[in-house]
């Protein structure tokens, strides 16, 4: 995935990135979506949520959503970890951070297309007259702008000698 080589000592580093980010991709959605806006839970189009059982079993799928959520985030630090000495390649923090950021756009872009419109198990706003709207509403600035943003960065050349954070520090000097 991240590079060709299996000799490549920042490959599994970079697949943890991806696995972070994808985790904590699913947390952002399931804790704003589900828990604070409660604008759908996870099985919304499939099983109605009328009386305090139907509630129940959509919070237990929710809550089932996280822990997959849970896994993969333990499968990325746990990839970052066994792998940390590797943050010492020259260029490995962009690379990381743009797999991070793929990560976290690739689990929006999956969900739209299978959660949403595939297998219809829910919409970002189940209540809405225009669910379309709301699903691109969300996929274009969570997911496919972040993954665009991800992948700039691998393709992007890094920043020259003293990098960003120098040229800012002047400028505010």
């Amino acid at each position: 995935m991240a590079e060709r080589s299996a000799a490549d000592p920042t490959r599994r580093l970079l697949w943890g990135g991806f696995w972070l980010g994808f985790a904590l991709s699913g947390f952002f959605d399931g804790i704003l979506l589900h828990q604070v806006l409660q604008w759908h839970h996870l099985l919304s189009g499939v099983a109605p949520s009328d009386t305090p059982q139907d509630l129940r079993f959509q919070i237990l799928a929710d809550g089932l959503f996280h822990v997959s959520h849970y896994l993969f985030a333990l499968l990325g630090l746990w990839l970052i970890w066994t792998r940390r000495t590797a943050f010492a390649v020259p260029g490995v923090e962009r690379r990381f951070t743009g797999w991070a950021l793929i990560g976290f756009g690739s689990w929006h872009v999956l969900d739209a297309v299978l959660s949403h419109w595939l297998l219809q198990i829910h919409r970002i706003r189940m209540d809405s007259a225009y669910p379309l709207f709301w699903d691109l509403a969300w996929l274009i600035p969570f997911g496919l702008a972040v993954l665009a943003l991800g992948i700039h960065l691998l393709r992007s050349p890094p920043p020259g000698p003293g990098g960003t954070g120098r040229r800012a520090a002047v400028t505010l000097a």
